[in-house]
């Protein structure tokens, strides 16, 4: 199974090496291809804006991460036969150093052709970090039982975590506007946001910036020496501009008056089912980790319970349910907020979409027309209907989250109380 029988809250080591990581790796290598693809189609950036000592760090560590795993492939596969259990820790070892190469190109064409850092890499580094750092501790663990060729592997395990770690923190660093910005973007400006680019930076932010909204340090450290005006800010972001929002609903109307029976509401699905479904991603995850929190108090009060009889939990126990509390209630906070700011924007992009609709329409009414639909009704129509409309998105991941979550409490308070009598 996956616990270690032997260890308190810890995998085994063929669990964490052979299912964990693997499954990692494969889903990394899946998804890095699939961006590869992608990015080998862009032009490159000139190289004197993106060849810079940052991008050199970035190869360098990443070459050595990727050597690493190799070498210790090739050190394992000298000193032990593969056979047994060594098959699974070779496989996964064989996948890693694939997937370590790939990571390497994606390096390379991420800094290259975009502006933001890979999210696909950082959530990788990230993940392998977690993965490795539990890893560590099934070391640490069992560090009496270990020979002398294992603890060269496990040196070379330290080296390659130590390096990881420092190529993650490199790639966190927000990257300068000036190894990026065009000719179309230069700004003599130096007293306002305008020198970081005309480009929102939300467009540039990795995944990291946009949960925690570190994307609006630079206009936040603005407002400590002057007061913010109209020329401090940038430009609105392209996902949600006026003029690109308005013609790609154009494009999926004039699409659905070409049916017998255009529909206005799917219309506005093609237009806003991106942000849509991303919201409800959040919504779901905010949802679960809020329904987690009663299911960990429970365990929490049934450890300190323990302590009273004679048979106490032990203490990694408790620890280990009150950073789970934390962490979930961290998750819970930055998902909430991220859903909220979706939710924003799609809303935004509904009242854009059918204001400029009925912008068009009412200057190509007739004058039997304009008899009939008067400019009271006109603008009640621009004030208060098309908000009543934007203003759904606030409801409409009710359809499915309140009966997912009734049907989720029913069954934790059935199995908490039983059948009633």
């Amino acid at each position: 199974g996956p616990w270690s029988p032997n260890r308190e809250l810890d995998l085994t080591p063929c669990f964490e090496n052979g299912i964990i990581m693997p499954v990692l790796n494969v889903l990394f290598i899946g998804l890095a291809t699939y961006r590869l693809k992608k990015l080998q189609a862009l032009y490159a950036l000139p190289s004197l804006y993106t060849k810079t000592a940052v991008y050199w760090v970035k190869l360098t560590l990443a070459s050595a991460i990727a050597a690493a795993p190799i070498l210790e492939l090739l050190f394992t596969a000298s000193t032990q036969p593969l056979s047994g259990i060594s098959n699974v820790f070779t496989i996964g070892l064989f996948l890693q150093s694939i997937a370590y190469v790939v990571a390497l190109r994606l390096h390379h064409y991420e800094h290259t052709r975009m502006r933001k850092s890979s999210d696909i890499l950082l959530l990788y580094w990230l993940f392998t970090i977690v993965v490795s750092l539990v890893t560590l501790r099934t070391d640490l663990a069992t560090r009496y039982t270990l020979s002398v060729t294992y603890s060269t592997v496990l040196m070379m395990h330290y080296t390659m975590l130590a390096l990881t770690f420092a190529l993650f923190s490199v790639k966190l660093m927000p990257r300068k506007m000036s190894e990026y910005v065009l000719a179309e973007d230069d700004d003599d400006d130096m007293t306002s946001t305008s020198r970081f680019g005309v480009r929102a930076p939300m467009e540039d932010a990795n995944i990291f910036s946009l949960l925690t909204f570190s994307w609006m340090s630079p206009l936040l450290k603005l407002s400590q020496s002057k007061q913010i005006t109209e020329d401090d800010l940038w430009e609105v972001p392209s996902h949600i501009a006026p003029v690109d929002v308005a013609e790609t609903f154009d494009v999926h109307w004039q699409h659905e008056l070409d049916h017998c029976t255009p529909s206005l509401w799917q219309a506005l699905w093609r237009t806003t089912k991106t942000h849509i479904v991303i919201g409800g991603f959040f919504k779901l995850i905010h949802d679960s980790v809020s329904l987690l929190n009663p299911v960990l108090l429970s365990l929490l009060l049934g450890f300190v319970a323990s302590h009273t009889s004679a048979s106490p939990q032990p203490m990694s126990h408790g620890y280990f349910y009150a950073s789970c509390m934390l962490g979930s209630q961290i998750i819970q906070t930055i998902v909430f907020q991220r859903s909220v700011q979706i939710g924003m924007g799609t809303e935004l992009k509904i009242n854009t979409s059918l204001t400029t609709a009925l912008y068009k329409k009412s200057i190509r009414l007739s004058n039997e027309s304009r008899q009939e639909y008067t400019t009271g009704v006109v603008a009640m129509l621009f004030w208060t209907d098309v908000a009543r409309v934007g203003g759904l998105i606030d409801y409409i991941y009710t359809i499915w989250s309140a009966p997912l979550q009734v049907v989720i409490v029913i069954y934790m308070l059935f199995n908490t109380l039983g059948y009633s009598v």
